[in-house]
């Protein structure tokens, strides 16, 4: 009998911290993740507004959609909203990333948005400023909030969204509000 030499190979996997991703990557990054995922369909009740369940009574279809868009760290937010398919109009949010707390980005659930992310402002300062353009595109009016919110399709992209959104505000020099 004959023994046939066995080789033994062993890897030995060195794992490396990973570099937190440049402030144009993660741009990009959250500019195309919300390109794919910032949409959102649902029921809107027609009485008060309120979530409701398809092919209910007084419940219309209604679409969010949202972009986020930057030039370094100043982005905008668009929310576009069609109701019973038909336009309703567009929310556009212009803002600086700084201006973010990054302490106070999260999830919620903000009647009839089931998965949305929200920022706010470092000492609620409003320097979020809203404007409104209606269907055919008269702009309407021009409002000045603490906060900026994003619609998602699920939880899980809200998730992904809200890490990449707290990273760019610390890399943009965002600071916590003091209690």
């Amino acid at each position: 009998m004959r023994k046939t030499p066995v080789l033994l190979v062993m890897v030995t996997v060195t794992a490396y911290a990973q570099q937190p991703a440049s402030l144009e990557d993660t741009l990009a990054w959250m500019h195309n993740f919300v390109a794919d995922n910032g949409s959102q369909f649902t029921g809107q009740r027609n009485t008060d507004k309120g979530l409701c369940k398809l092919g209910t009574p007084n419940c219309e279809p209604r679409h969010d959609v949202t972009t986020f868009d930057s030039h370094g760290c100043l982005a905008t937010i668009t929310w576009s909203v069609t109701l019973n398919y038909k336009d309703v109009g567009t929310h556009t949010y212009h803002f600086s990333l700084k201006d973010l707390d990054p302490n106070s980005v999260a999830l919620v659930k903000d009647n009839p948005f089931e998965n949305a992310v929200v920022a706010e402002t470092t000492k609620s300062e409003k320097s979020v400023t809203e404007s409104f353009t209606q269907p055919g595109g008269k702009a309407e009016e021009k409002n000045k909030h603490s906060w900026v919110e994003l619609g998602f399709d699920n939880g899980d992209n809200a998730r992904r969204f809200a890490k990449a959104f707290k990273q760019a505000i610390q890399l943009c020099g965002g600071k916590p509000s003091v209690h």
